[in-house]
């Protein structure tokens, strides 16, 4: 078999850099012909894997955090290569969801020697995701935890940077459209996820899954700063289903989502800019090998509409 490896030296604050020896030295236990390569700028993973599909690789392992994940997913779209993915990053949401252990050496046996399983592919304008979108104030947290204080990672950078975020945000105005039912909100965030974690282990949507077919939709409506306060550990725990009053869930396939203003959003922790944004479902469209899917620990705790 032959294995490629796509290693980002920059992700987990330089973590996954010193992760080299230990992945090559583990998979020659197994007598595979790898080939690990580190990216050098923003988007190269993506070139990485579209070169390792239309080279022959038989699998795709990723060394990397969320972002480096949805980069490589990118370039492998389309293909029936499965994808390995190992905890090296800075929130890994997408290895939690999927079962992967916190140790990169036995994320390794459980990549070999598990099964591939084929997940939804999610699409937000011409580019792919696997695990979540996080539109408003969720991409403005994102982008200074991307910024972030070096040797700061996980939850507690995501919280440092709310507290950053919180005093200087502007709610937006913002048309959705679930399955052609129109709706309109000024609001604090829009969340579109596959996966029910993100920003290293908020259940921003606790009754996701990513073998449904579904999107689940969290929409947070008009807060105050001192009301992000109390909903966040509520959302830590996946319990902000019982702020009624200003929390709405819902379950699509097509998305259309327009802001008056431009948004920051994440797209699995990978920052960008943008004021229309289309959604689409590819029900188990990428295949994932190692992958451990069992159901949501906390479907009963959010009440979800479907569109």
């Amino acid at each position: 078999m032959k294995v490629k490896i796509i290693l980002n030296p920059q992700a987990g604050r330089g973590k996954a850099a010193k992760l080299k020896p230990k992945i090559l030295a583990e998979l020659a236990k197994y007598g595979y012909l790898s080939h690990l390569e580190e990216t050098q700028w923003h988007g190269h993973a993506i070139e990485i894997a579209k070169k390792a599909v239309e080279s022959g690789y038989d699998l795709v392992i990723t060394a990397g955090g969320d972002g480096t994940v949805n980069q490589v997913v990118n370039g492998m779209a389309g293909s029936k290569v499965p994808l390995g993915v190992l905890s090296a990053g800075t929130g890994n949401d997408f290895a939690a969801m999927i079962g992967m252990p916190a140790d990169p050496v036995a994320g390794i046996w459980q990549i070999i020697e598990g099964e591939t399983k084929w997940v939804d592919l999610c699409r937000l304008n011409e580019s792919f995701f696997i695990s979540s979108v996080g539109a408003g104030f969720d991409g403005q947290v994102a982008y200074n935890v991307n910024r972030g204080i070096r040797f700061v990672r996980g939850m507690p950078a995501y919280l440092l940077s709310v507290l950053k975020t919180l005093f200087s945000f502007r709610l937006h105005r913002v048309k959705m459209v679930v399955d052609g039912r129109e709706r309109e909100y000024r609001a604090l965030l829009f969340a579109v996820t596959n996966s029910c974690t993100y920003g290293g282990g908020i259940k921003i949507t606790p009754a996701a899954r990513i073998d449904d077919g579904l999107f689940e939709i969290c929409v947070v409506k008009e807060v105050t700063p001192f009301d992000v306060l109390w909903f966040l550990p509520l959302a830590i725990k996946g319990e902000h289903g019982r702020l009624h009053d200003k929390v709405e869930f819902f379950r699509g396939r097509e998305i259309y989502l327009e802001s008056t203003t431009p948004l920051f959003y994440q797209i699995d922790g990978e920052v960008f800019q943008e004021t229309v944004f289309r959604f689409s479902m590819i029900p188990g469209g990428f295949p994932v090998r190692g992958a451990v899917l069992t159901p949501s620990a906390n479907e009963e705790v959010a009440t979800v509409k479907e569109a």
